[in-house]
This record gives structure tokens, C-alpha cells and sequence, in this order.
């Protein structure tokens, strides 16, 4: 052991990166050693960007160091197509960082390209940056920086650099399997939907239409994989919570919860959100450095745990609840809802939660003068919020302050105008009460509010649930054709398999036979157990 004056000051590299508690042992970290790693050790920690040789029979070369191992080259990253990002003209940038963007996240780049100038004949087109990650797959580290680059844009409602806390578990999943499998799962599916979404501006039959089938196939196969392989470690991981850690455990429930809404939003979510519940209750305070993260994981479990509930029949309800005390949901809500992908006030959300334990009474019950008022309640509650100020106090955090404030209007009041229309199809005795304009008056408010935010806005992909409440609510062809129109636009910007799903079940409620265009309950039809389907 060196002397008291040279031990180490600061934690290794390796918990350093990942967050952990170091006992700082020399020359290695005792922690390091029990879980099989190489410790990185205290000292400078090296970083190859493509050096140039000084001497011997490589001088005046650049460093080949490998990003990929031994591998089938029809599975190295080099034999992928560049995938666009989700614009309206897929002719954008690869996903890919280059080390010119300079960019402030650049510590959690995985891989960059060659520039063009250097080493043309070489065959392995990518420079190997961080070399924590130099042992991981070729395939994997691939998923991994497309979710960096891509993938991480979909989960915050504005992607600004230090202000998306989804990319800090990009270090975790070096440490930890589980997370790493189920993080590459989600972003595998991701990709492949998002493959899928652009064949449409492909000729038909063409190399480039076959090209991008191909890539889409392949990337769902990796992202089957990796989600067998995930599934298999949460099962032995949930035995021991502490070694885990609580964070790492809501993280990869979480994440399979996001693999089943981008694979379609059917059935299989249920069962990941009650097993998010149950690793929420056993949670230990956070420290400072992961509270951000968190926040917004605890958030996305409640707006899913709400909406979910908006559509769950009563009897599936009874096994989804949250141990944790119900004033502390808001507090959660607003701590990231400055920049929850959903960008919808908490406020709403909280009611539309008690909007859909009115909806869940028994018939006797929701149809009682009483609830009746309760319904009222809630709907002059909706319909006060102002939505104006919410949206403009994200002004007052610095990293958000160019967020676009008008699409932001928009969309909080397009969420807040579907609460009041799910609210008059779950207490459907207060129609009488309010008349038949008022729901007239919110189906042309909607309509409004959706087309006011354009495709390429980063709150477009905000409005997936009220384009559905709006085009449940949609009664004649053109209303109809522009909300169909309007999902497929937000498929390609935003390809998660449930508006797929959104899109199959339209339809089926327009064919409800109703000749009163105010008798249609399709509420009561989407609690279906059969049917059982997430829209976020």
C-alpha cells in the first residue's frame, strides 16, 4: 500500500464512469476486482482518435484500432445502410457523430467516421473514441450510438445537449448487461421501424426499396435478440436489488415497457409497468448526480401508469398500483415536465387519472346525478387551465430557453382539449348537461391546435394521443382521411409500433353503428379486454 499522502483523492475511472461508490484500493479498486473488470486505475485515462505513428513500419500512419472484433462482416456496422434522422426528406445527416460537430456530449461518443482525406483504402470505415466501451460488440456499439444520436431524441420533448438525462445511462450499460441488452433491444426496434417508415419514399421493387426491407429485417432480428437475452437477466437481477441498484432496475423496466410500444403497444407492457411499480416501492433515495434521471423515469411510468389507465378495463386496473404516496406523484410530474416527451401539464394529467376513475365506476354509479357533477367538476378544471402560462415557464431554464413556445401552446392545449372530450365520453350523462355544441366546439378546437404544429417541430411528436382522441371523436371522411394522414406523417417522425396499432383501431370505432353522431361511446369500446392497447 502506497503511503496515506499518495492515495488516491478521486474514485477509479471505471466508478467514476458509472456512478459508484469507489474504496479507492491501490493500485486497483477492490471493486473493480470482485466483479471481474479491469480497472482503469486514477490516473490519466488515454483516449485513441485515429494517432498518427512516429516510428517503425507504421510511421506516418493512423491508428486502425478496431471498433469491431471478429465478426461476420455482414454484421459490422460497415455493412449497415446510413440511417436518416425522421425529417419529411430523408436526405439528413447519418446518425453517426462527426468529430468536427464539436459537440458537448462528445465524451459519450462511441464512434466516429474516418475523415475522407485519410487511410481511403482502409476497410474499417470507423475510429475507435472511448475505450470503455473498445470490448463491447461491433453490433451492439452500433445500437448504442444509434441510441445517443437518435433514439434519445424521442424520450425528451426538446434534445438539447446536457439537457437529455437519458444519455447518462449510456455509461451505465457498460457495467451492467441487463441495462446494455435492453437499451440495445429498444433502440434495435426503434431502428427497424424507423427503416420501415421511409421504404414508402423508395420506388417499389427498387435496390433501395429492397435495401431498406433488408436493414429493417436485420435490425429486428438483433432487437429479438437482445430482448431474449434482456428478459433472461431481469428475471435473475430482480433477486438482488441492491447489487443492481434500484435505478438500473426502473431503467430496464422501463425500457420494456418503450420495447413493446415501439414493437405495437399491445398486451405486453402490462406486465413490465406492474413490475416498474413493485422496483419504484423498494427505491432508496437518489443521490444529486442521478436525480435529474430519476425524475424523468418516474415520470414516464406515471404518464404511462395514467394513460393506461384511461383505456385498462377495471379488472386489469386492480393489479397495476403504485406504492408510493399519491401527493408526491404531482411533485414528480412537475420536476420533468419541463421536458417530458409528452409535453403535457401535470395538471391535465391529474385529471384525466380521476377522469378515468369516473369512467371505471359501474353503470348505475357513473350514470348517478353525483358523478355526474363530479364530471363537471373536472371539466371546468380542464377547460380554466392555463396553458399559456405553463408553456411559457420553461423560459426560466436556461438550457430550454430557444424551445419554440408557439408549438409548445399548442400542444398543451391540444392535450387539454382531448381531457375534455375523454371526460364527456367517461361520464356520458353530463352530454345532457352541457349540450351538444360544447363537444361540437372541442372537435373543431383539436383540429385547430393539431394543424398549427408542423412536422418538423420537436413537439410534432407530442401529439400522438390527442390525434387519436381527436380522430376517435372525428365523425365524417375528411376529418377522417386528414387524422389517418396525420399518423402516418408522425410514424415516420416518430416510429413506435403503437401508432401502427392507433391506426388498426380507428377504424373500428368509425364503423360503430351510431346514427346519433353524440351516441357513439367509444371509450367503453377501447376497454376491451381483447383490445388492451397503450397510446402515449
Amino acid at each position: 500500500m502506497p503511503d496515506p499522502v499518495d492515495a488516491p483523492t478521486k474514485p477509479c475511472h471505471n466508478c467514476r464512469r458509472q456512478r459508484l461508490r469507489c474504496d479507492r484500493s491501490y493500485p486497483h479498486c477492490n471493486k473493480c476486482t470482485s466483479l471481474g473488470k479491469q480497472c482503469l486505475g486514477y490516473g490519466k485515462l488515454f483516449r485513441w482518435t485515429g494517432a498518427v505513428a512516429s516510428r517503425g513500419k507504421l510511421a506516418g500512419k493512423t491508428s486502425s484500432a478496431a471498433i469491431h472484433g471478429q465478426e461476420d462482416p455482414g454484421t459490422s456496422p460497415a455493412s449497415y445502410p446510413e440511417v436518416r434522422s425522421p425529417s419529411s426528406s430523408p436526405t439528413t445527416s447519418s446518425f453517426f457523430s462527426d468529430a468536427s460537430t464539436g459537440s458537448s456530449d462528445s465524451q459519450l461518443q462511441l464512434a466516429r467516421r474516418r475523415s475522407p482525406s485519410s487511410e481511403p483504402n482502409c476497410a474499417n470505415q470507423y475510429v475507435l473514441i472511448d475505450p470503455l466501451f473498445q470490448d463491447l460488440s461491433s453490433t451492439h456499439r452500433y445500437y448504442l450510438s444509434y441510441y445517443k444520436d437518435r433514439f434519445c431524441q424521442d424520450l425528451v420533448s426538446q434534445d438539447v445537449n446536457n439537457a437529455n438525462p437519458f444519455r447518462a445511462l449510456l455509461p451505465l450499460t457498460r457495467a451492467h448487461p441487463l441495462l446494455q441488452h435492453v437499451v440495445v433491444a429498444a433502440s434495435a426496434a426503434h431502428m427497424s421501424n424507423q427503416v420501415r417508415a421511409h421504404i414508402a419514399f423508395a420506388p417499389k421493387g427498387s435496390s433501395t426499396a429492397i435495401g431498406y426491407q433488408q436493414t429493417s429485417d436485420r435490425a429486428l432480428r438483433d432487437a429479438l435478440v437482445a430482448k431474449q437475452k434482456a428478459l433472461g437477466m431481469m428475471s435473475a437481477a430482480i433477486q438482488d436489488l441492491d447489487m443492481l441498484g434500484g435505478d438500473v432496475a426502473l431503467a430496464a423496466a422501463l425500457f420494456f415497457v418503450n420495447i413493446e410500444l415501439i414493437e405495437s403497444g399491445k398486451h405486453g407492457w402490462r406486465a413490465h409497468l406492474e413490475g416498474a411499480a413493485n422496483i419504484m416501492a423498494l427505491l432508496q433515495p437518489s443521490s444529486a448526480s442521478d436525480e435529474a434521471l430519476r425524475d424523468y423515469m418516474l415520470s414516464d411510468c406515471f404518464i404511462y401508469f395514467i394513460l393506461a389507465s384511461a383505456f385498462m378495463p377495471v379488472a386489469q386496473q386492480m393489479h397495476l398500483k403504485f406504492k408510493i404516496e399519491p401527493e408526491k406523484i404531482p411533485q414528480i410530474l412537475g420536476r420533468a415536465a419541463h421536458n417530458s416527451y409528452f409535453c403535457c401539464p401535470p395538471e391535465i394529467l391529474q385529471i384525466l387519472h380521476a377522469a378515468s376513475e369516473l369512467a371505471n365506476l359501474p353503470p348505475e354509479e357513473n350514470q348517478s346525478e353525483e358523478t355526474s357533477k363530479a364530471g363537471l367538476e373536472l371539466l371546468q378544471r380542464a377547460q380554466s387551465f392555463d396553458v399559456i402560462a405553463w408553456a411559457s415557464d420553461v423560459l426560466n431554464i436556461p438550457s430550454l430557453k430557444d424551445v419554440p413556445i408557439v408549438s409548445r401552446i399548442h400542444a398543451g392545449s391540444a392535450h387539454r382539449v382531448a381531457l375534455c372530450l375523454y371526460i364527456l365520453q367517461a361520464v356520458p350523462s353530463l352530454g345532457q348537461v352541457v349540450g351538444p355544441e360544447l363537444r361540437e366546439q372541442l372537435g373543431q378546437d383539436i383540429f385547430s391546435h393539431l394543424d398549427k404544429i408542423p412536422d418538423h417541430d420537436p413537439n410534432f411528436k407530442a401529439t400522438t394521443w390527442p390525434t387519436f382522441i381527436a380522430g376517435a371523436e372525428a365523425y365524417g371522411q375528411p376529418r377522417q382521411d386528414w387524422i389517418m394522414n396525420r399518423l402516418q406523417r408522425l410514424v415516420v417522425s416518430c416510429p413506435w409500433g403503437f401508432l401502427y396499432t392507433a391506426m388498426e383501431a380507428l377504424p373500428v370505432i368509425w364503423g360503430m353503428d351510431t346514427k346519433d353522431s353524440g351516441a357513439r361511446n367509444w371509450l367503453q369500446a377501447l376497454k376491451d379486454p381483447n383490445l388492451n392497447f397503450l397510446i402515449v
